[in-house]
């Protein structure tokens, strides 16, 4: 018989923290491994906590900032298995990818506004997109027909180069995510090389 007592066992994980995807993004970021903020969460009893409990404690017992704060909050959820990778506490999907494109916002922003023809757009099932702006900001929104929506957040990288951001929200499913997540990879590549072919 093992002589370690219930409290010596390591609480049981569905996914690895050290092999969680974000796992080096939020070491980076927070200063602290995610094999550690899990077993800060697990020590707190962090498996009986809601997110917003657990969103909570990060920021007022380990001060980190509301975007840290949610984003080990997620990660965490996804390792005990609470939720899978690229699902929400609401229990919907979101599908993300990015590119790095010559241009500055504005001229980002139109470009791709233009890219995005009624033929594409219907190819992809989606509304006629919207165009808003802030001071670090521009962005192309439309919504979809499966009820989700994306938005193409676009922000400045250097001298005359842009990044753009696709946050796809209100999937249903992982499959619909994986789906999604394909399909604004092709986009965006396509964007870039005709960017590529008119400059």
């Amino acid at each position: 018989m093992s002589s370690e007592t219930p409290g010596d066992v390591p609480a049981p994980h569905v996914i690895d923290p050290a092999e969680h995807p974000q796992a080096r993004r939020i070491a980076t970021g927070t200063g602290v491994p995610l094999t550690t903020w899990t077993a800060r969460l697990d020590e707190r009893g962090g498996r009986d906590l809601d997110h917003a409990a657990l969103a909570r404690h990060l920021a007022e017992e380990h001060e980190l900032d509301g975007w840290w704060a949610q984003a080990v909050t997620v990660a965490y959820e996804q390792v005990i298995g609470r939720r899978v990778v690229g699902q929400s506490c609401e229990g919907d999907f979101s599908a993300s990818a990015s590119r790095t494109v010559p241009g500055d916002m504005d001229a980002v922003q139109q470009a791709f506004d233009a890219f995005m023809t009624p033929a594409r757009r219907e190819q992809l099932g989606m509304a006629e997109g919207s165009l808003s702006a802030t001071e670090r900001w521009r962005y192309w929104r439309a919504a979809v027909d499966d009820g989700s929506r994306a938005s193409i957040n676009i922000s400045a990288k250097g001298e005359d180069r842009s990044t753009l951001a696709v946050e796809h929200k209100g999937l249903e499913t992982a499959a619909a995510r994986q789906v999604w997540k394909d399909a604004w990879k092709r986009t965006l590549d396509a964007f870039v090389a005709e960017q590529k072919e008119t400059r």
